[in-house]
């Protein structure tokens, strides 16, 4: 006999079937897995998130659901609600008309196995012989029938049901829903449906969607760069002036990876691989590499993964995006293969906590962690500068420690996932950005990749607020400088609109710095040239980063 592993989405909103089916004829969504939904890794109170592809009018918005029950075989959750990029959030419920993999392959889970979706309706006494013919024709709960004894037992809230056929189930990151759903309460959807939605990237690319910094991370959902109202400036805006993120990513890529150039079913390029197995997970504009859960003693390991030689300057920062319950070891090493500098990220079981610690050469330099829903992108930085290593995670600072000397280093290698799944979308190492009025004495020019935007937006994320600090501060140091702002892309998408978005974005900049830090506005300028200027090559990932930038440059 086939075993069957199932997912349910409880609708608590929902009563009756008469609901039901009237949700069949509301708005249609397509929704896309940000985080994977395992039968194995769920508990009680874990959350996660499916990030909207269509219709356009939603796009790039987030379901937002929650486990409430878990077994080995069975895993039970409610869909909270729909958070719109404008902020607001919107009680939902609705019906289930299809689920593919990652891969995009239909009633299939991530290891090939038959999955079905159905609506199973809320049960009452009333409705027993519809319930019954309705629940057969959509699917029904497997091995389970709406009897008269089922009707006589008390009402029940509708259940969306994914079963896969087979000792698991396993949907990753990049998994299409096929939903049906309506509000339940408060803002309507339709009163929300007529705001754009975030589409292509500075760059273009869907692979690419923020820029000019978090090259190549995929398009985390709507929520992760919103910014609530009261935290907006005129023009909607964040407000950047009382940001308390100081992190400046570093100028000059010496090594970058965000899988755009990795193929399914293929290891990743960049990577020698050993021990536990990784794979590629895409779907929408999500790329993730993604390394499953293994259990203690259930004979696998950890994934082992190690870059090839590069000098890592003494002053440099490392960025990376992760997603998870997992926990990852990077060991930067120098020359003779020696360990000088140790990071661990982890998230933790309940999905809304996140751990660092850092070592240096000579033990424990710090650690500590937030708040956060792990199921979305997580950022970790590291910076090291004149013997000072940071680090932060999304913005906020846990390290700070001094006096740490280490030798130039040549190589980093991480262990992946472990007891728990998570993903890498992005990592990238640099040598430390220039001083800004440095530079602009120097050279006449500063360049950035430290200024990032909402997907296909010229809306500011608020990590951009320490690059937008030093160059305010440069200006009010010298008030003869006069600034031209240029955006720059990559050349993947339509030139025309990506030469308008840079121009756009380059205003922002420079409107920006008059409105919310006090500049004279006769003192600066701005132009945006789309793909023109390339700095890097268009065909690899890290030259694409490179591509996608802002610039100040010096005006007489």
């Amino acid at each position: 006999m086939s075993r069957f592993v199932t997912i349910s989405i409880r609708l608590l909103t929902v009563a009756g079937l008469s609901g039901a089916i009237a949700l069949a004829q509301d708005v249609p969504l397509t929704v896309h897995l940000t985080s994977p939904l395992t039968g194995a890794s769920l508990r009680k109170g874990d959350q996660f998130t499916a990030q909207i592809s269509s219709p356009d009018s939603l796009k790039g918005d987030t379901v937002r659901c929650t486990v409430q029950t878990a077994k080995a075989a069975v895993v039970e959750f409610t869909v909270d609600s729909l958070h719109h990029n404008t902020g607001v959030d919107i009680p939902i419920g609705g019906n289930i008309s299809g689920v593919s993999n990652s891969k995009g392959q239909p009633g299939t889970d991530e290891q090939g196995r038959a999955v079905h979706a159905m609506f199973v309706p809320a049960k009452a006494g009333t409705q027993t012989k519809i319930g019954s013919r309705f629940g057969s024709a959509i699917g029904g709960r497997i091995g389970q029938a709406v009897s008269q004894a089922d009707a006589q037992s008390g009402p029940s809230p509708a259940v969306i049901q994914i079963a896969a056929q087979g000792p698991g189930l396993e949907l990753g990151p990049g998994s299409t829903l096929a939903l049906s759903v309506r509000s339940t309460g408060g803002v309507s959807l339709a009163s929300v449906m007529t705001s754009a939605g975030p589409s292509m990237a500075m760059g273009g690319s869907p692979a690419s969607p923020s820029a000019p910094m978090s090259p190549g991370t995929p398009a985390a959902p709507a929520a992760t760069s919103s910014v609530a109202s009261n935290s907006t400036a005129a023009g909607g805006q964040p407000k950047l002036k009382a940001s308390k993120i100081e992190f400046v990513p570093g100028e000059r890529t010496v090594f970058y990876d965000d899988f755009s150039d990795m193929a399914e079913d293929e290891p990743p390029p960049h990577w020698k691989v050993r021990g536990g197995k990784v794979e590629l997970r895409t779907g929408g504009n999500i790329r993730e590499l993604y390394a499953g859960a293994c259990a203690f003693g259930g004979g696998c390991e950890s994934a082992q993964l190690t870059s090839p030689s590069f000098d890592i300057p003494v002053n440099f920062t490392f960025e990376l995006d992760w997603t998870g319950q997992g926990e990852m070891q990077f060991h930067f090493r120098d020359k003779q293969g020696a360990e000088k500098i140790h990071a661990m990220v982890r998230g933790e079981p309940n999905g809304n906590d996140a751990n660092i610690q850092v070592d240096g050469p000579e033990g424990k330099l710090g650690g500590g962690g937030i708040h956060t829903d792990t199921s979305k992108p997580v950022h970790f930085a590291l910076w090291a500068q004149q013997g000072r290593v940071r680090a932060y995670l999304n913005g906020e600072r846990i390290v700070d420690a001094n006096q740490v000397q280490f030798p130039v280093l040549n190589s980093l290698n991480f262990t992946m996932a472990g007891y728990r799944p998570n993903g890498v979308r992005l990592l990238r190492i640099a040598e430390s950005a220039p001083d800004f009025s440095t530079a602009i004495n120097a050279t006449g020019k500063y360049v950035t990749h430290g200024i990032n935007f909402d997907t296909d937006s010229d809306r500011l994320k608020p990590d951009s607020a320490a690059v937008l600090k030093l160059v305010a501060s440069g200006l009010l140091k010298n008030p003869n400088l006069k600034l031209e702002i240029d955006g720059f892309t990559d050349s993947v998408g339509d030139a025309a609109h990506n030469l308008d978005l840079s121009r756009r974005r380059a205003l922002t900049v420079q409107n920006v710095l008059v409105s919310q830090f006090g500049i004279d506005a006769a003192r600066l300028t701005s132009n945006g040239f789309g793909p023109d200027q390339p700095i890097g090559s268009n065909d690899t990932p890290d030259g694409r980063a490179a591509n996608r930038r802002v610039e100040f440059v010096r005006k007489p």
